[in-house]
């Protein structure tokens, strides 16, 4: 597959065939996460892969949350919601890998930076994740795979995160893959040209 032409066509995919993925594909994936450009070369992403019985319990914790009135309050109504369509596609997953944050370019660069910029490293470092996570995207839908990048796990509590990855890495995104069960219509896109400023 083209690279443009992945580009163009990947889109979202929240509904999976029960059909595992090869081992060889999914570390196709994952070399294409850790290909990514990042700042520095800090390569600051870990990726935690989750298959079968940890997968779903990720998923049931997800569902658990989104029911508990104590974190309601914490999350918002309309979060829980989204917490419990994310368990149900966490589950329904054949694997699900969590993106973290270990901090190395932040760890290793901040000695060269004013204590006011440190802020901007730790930018620095998300902005290399998302184009790892991108990278991983783009590799499922050139492996007809389909993938979607969950960020609303980003809302649960940290200790939470800590207690199940065992990690105290910082979370960045949650992406359940497989093999689309359902086929997704591309959506319309608004006219680039309003997205755009020239300088000359």
């Amino acid at each position: 597959m083209e690279t443009i032409e992945a580009i163009n066509d990947r889109r979202s995919i929240r509904h999976f065939e029960d059909e595992p993925i090869p081992d060889d594909i999914l570390r196709q994936i994952l070399k294409a996460g850790c290909y990514a450009p990042s700042a520095h070369n800090s390569q600051p992403w870990k990726f935690i892969v989750l298959k079968g019985d940890k997968k779903n319990e990720l998923g049931e914790a997800f569902l658990n949350i989104s029911k508990e009135e104590r974190y309601k309050e914490y999350t918002g109504f309309y979060v829980n919601r989204l917490l419990k369509y994310a368990g149900r596609i966490v589950k329904e997953s054949p694997i699900t890998i969590a993106v973290f944050n270990k901090g190395s370019f932040c760890g290793s660069a901040s000695k060269y930076f004013r204590q006011s910029k440190k802020e901007v490293l730790h930018i620095m470092e998300v902005q290399s994740i998302a184009a790892a996570i991108e990278n991983m995207l783009l590799a499922c839908h050139d492996q007809g795979l389909g993938a979607v990048w969950l960020g609303v796990p980003l809302l649960v509590p940290q200790e939470l995160i800590e207690d199940f990855f065992n990690t105290k890495n910082e979370l960045m995104a949650i992406i359940p893959m497989g093999y689309p069960s359902k086929k997704r219509a591309i959506e319309k896109k608004i006219d680039i040209d309003k997205h755009i400023i020239y300088f000359d």
